[in-house]
């Protein structure tokens, strides 16, 4: 936070179990912020143990209101969210439980607090197309009801809001069933890997890059100086079709990427084309290179990228 002094830098963050959410928790102690995070009963904190935070635990229905006057934060940091990329039925309580409810939950403590901006993580899925909002998913549906629900506080109340529409994040220690871990993962065993005809658009962002962009719109909060919410995007300007990565991942490791080209169908409403989501975070670009992104990824499955490297 540009201008503030280390013992006015307080963060409450949600998603902390997740990854890029741990990966923010994690820059933000390293920067010297006191750090408060948020999580479920049943919660895997195994990570947060090892950082010098405090873990509060929501049991979704006593109120926010007296975690977060515990925390204080200048800056809540709201990475938390259930994400399915195709709904069925039990999809669509915890859709609504974690990203309609408790968000809510928590911009309504926050606004009670008063001076406390919410960087609340949206996604590039809420506009297929390049529309101001076409959803792909019920998941981008979600996320954009919460959107709308934060006019309502940031109208009525001392808070202020900058939701930023994620690209398709990747980096270390992901957990996460993505494309491109699992593209490595076939170049690695040599298993096919079932995708589409290969021509949508990809557009990836390392999880160093997602943390920068998240720090960069964490500012102070003014009431008499607060802006409308703001809105921007996280992405690396440079998409490519999914044939082009492929190829791109063959050229850095060396190594065949066995896929099953159009063994299945492109997932409804897919990113065709380029598009447009929101403006660019003010002051922000991305760092890390695709390629040196990659080259980390591949050592890390143990295997040499072409320059001989290895991961241990």
């Amino acid at each position: 936070m540009p201008g503030s002094s280390p013992e006015s830098r307080r963060a409450l963050i949600t998603g902390a179990t997740g990854f890029v959410g741990g990966w923010l928790a994690r820059r933000l102690v390293e920067q010297g912020w006191d750090v408060h995070v948020i999580v479920r009963p049943g919660s895997r904190i195994d990570d947060l143990v090892e950082l010098p935070s405090v873990v509060h635990v929501d049991d979704g229905v006593a109120p926010l209101h007296s975690i977060v006057a515990a925390a204080g934060p200048n800056v809540c940091f709201h990475m938390a969210g259930y994400y399915v990329g195709s709904h069925s039925d039990v999809d669509i309580r915890p859709l609504i439980t974690d990203n309609l409810l408790f968000g809510t939950r928590l911009a309504d403590a926050l606004a009670a607090m008063g001076d406390c901006q919410m960087v609340n993580a949206g996604s590039y899925w809420q506009n297929a197309g390049g529309s101001s909002y076409h959803p792909v998913a019920l998941y981008a549906a979600t996320k954009q009801a919460f959107q709308d629900i934060l006019q309502y506080y940031v109208e009525s109340g001392r808070l202020g809001v900058v939701t930023l529409k994620f690209f398709d994040t990747y980096g270390p220690a992901d957990r996460r069933p993505k494309l491109l871990n699992l593209l490595l993962a076939a170049a690695a065993t040599q298993v096919p890997l079932a995708v589409s005809p290969g021509q949508q658009m990809i557009d990836l962002v390392h999880v160093d890059d997602a943390v920068g962009a998240c720090l960069a719109v964490a500012r102070p909060f003014s009431p008499a100086s607060a802006p409308p919410p703001q809105c921007y995007a996280v992405t690396s300007g440079a998409p490519l079709r999914l044939r082009d990565l492929v190829d791109r991942i063959e050229r850095i490791i060396g190594q065949n990427v066995p896929v099953e080209w159009a063994s299945r169908g492109y997932r409804w409403r897919e990113m065709m084309d380029p598009w447009d989501v929101a403006p660019v975070v003010p002051g922000w670009a991305p760092q890390v290179h695709l390629e040196d992104g990659i080259q980390s990824l591949w050592r890390s499955f143990g295997r040499p990228d072409a320059s001989g490297r290895v991961g241990h």
